[in-house]
């Protein structure tokens, strides 16, 4: 957890995003929230996809955006 902390705190006096990576549970994204990663990704979000599937998966979440 320092290393998040140092990681963050960081990225936060220079002004850039933090992504954290290999999240994998609700409670590893609200520790990390709490440290100020802004971004993040894992399978906690969703699992690695061949690349053939991604381009749908994107068409479809901005479909829903645009609805909603």
């Amino acid at each position: 957890m320092a290393i998040v902390r140092a990681v963050a705190g960081l990225g936060s006096s220079l002004r850039v995003v933090t992504t954290a990576e290999g999240i994998e549970t609700q409670e590893e994204l609200d520790h990390l929230r709490r440290e100020g990663c802004i971004e993040g990704q894992g399978y906690l979000f969703g699992k690695p996809r061949p690349a053939r599937e991604v381009r749908p998966l994107l068409a479809k979440r901005t479909a829903t955006r645009a609805v909603a």
